[in-house]
Formats: structure tokens, sequence, C-alpha cells
């Protein structure tokens, strides 16, 4: 009698890893694979994924059968040493790009010259230096610091993937749910 061996692992959650660690989004991958947001999630639900179906996508992701099998990358890399970001260096480069005067900028906030210079020398700036700065140049703090600054992948990451896991979830069964109903008032 022959048997067959069980996957020890979860195809999909080894997928959705995979996806992850090569730090691209849900919605890159699915767009790569030809399907929608929601059918991507379908899969990383699965716990066995159709070898044709795996395959394919081992090729979107350049990486062999094996390579998926015996994936050992960590799920978050290691942080880099954080580069000092120097705040008022950025006001500067802001100021540049906007082709701000700064005299006039300095009227705005409601500040001297002299005092404007020495805020361009302050290498982190107090949350009202901030709060001002950003409504006067008309950009959110997040903005000011610029996209690459900011951590992706904050503490609530897993939280926010669990929540969207969940909407796809019951999405396909409301869709399920209007197929029956459609279903049942076309036999009546």
């Amino acid at each position: 009698m022959e048997t067959v061996s069980k996957n020890i692992i979860h195809e999909g959650a080894r997928l959705k890893q995979i996806v992850r660690d090569k730090r691209m989004k849900i919605l890159e991958f699915a767009d790569l694979a030809g399907f929608s947001n929601q059918i991507a999630h379908y899969y990383f639900r699965k716990e066995a994924i159709k070898r044709a179906t795996l395959l394919e996508f081992c090729a979107l992701l350049g990486i062999s059968l094996d390579e998926f099998y015996n994936w050992t990358h960590p799920r978050r890399t290691q942080p880099q040493p954080a580069v000092d970001f120097h705040q008022g260096q950025r006001l500067d480069e802001l100021i540049e790009e906007k082709g701000l005067n700064k005299t006039k900028l300095a009227d705005r906030m409601g500040l001297s010259r002299r005092a404007l210079y020495n805020l361009l020398d302050k290498s982190v700036f107090t949350p009202d230096q901030m709060k001002k700065i950003c409504q006067v140049l008309e950009i959110s703090a997040k903005e000011f610091l610029g996209g690459n600054h900011v951590e992706e992948n904050g503490a609530d990451g897993p939280e926010i993937e669990s929540w969207k896991d969940k909407y796809y979830r019951l999405l396909e069964d409301y869709n399920k749910a209007l197929v029956e109903i459609a279903r049942l008032k076309e036999l009546q």
C-alpha cells in the first residue's frame, strides 16, 4: 500500500510569507499573477495549493519549488542602523524644493530671520515647532519626514494584515450568500 505524504507546511501561509519577505505588497503580487486581491487572499488561506499553480507562483517570485518548501528567510530583516536624520536640513531641502524665500517664510512662521536660521541648525524639532512648520509649508508631518524615514511596517502591521484577511473572508462569504439568494429566488 502506497502512502501519500501530506505537506507539513501550510502552503498558502508560506506563499504569503515569501511575498512579504520579498517586500512585495499583496496587491502587487495579485497584479503580477493576473488576478484580484481577493483571489490572492484566497490562495494565502489554502493549506494545499495545486502543484502547477504553485510552480507558476514560484516562477513569478523568481524562486524554485525547492526554495519555496525550504524557505528560511526571516520574516523581517534586521533593522539597518538608523541614519541620523537632521530635521533642520530636511526643512532647508523643502525650502529649496518649494522655492521659498526664507525671509517671507520666517514672517509666515512668526519668527525672525535669525530664529529661522537657528531652526535650520537644529537636528530635532519640538512637537510645536514641527506642527508650525508643517502648517506653514502645508504638508503633513509624514511628508516632512519623508517616506523613507517612516517605518513602513510598524508594530501594527500584522494587526492590519489580520483585519484585511478577515475583511476578504467576509467579502467572499457575502458574495457566496448573494449567489445563494439569487439561486433560491430562481427556484421560487
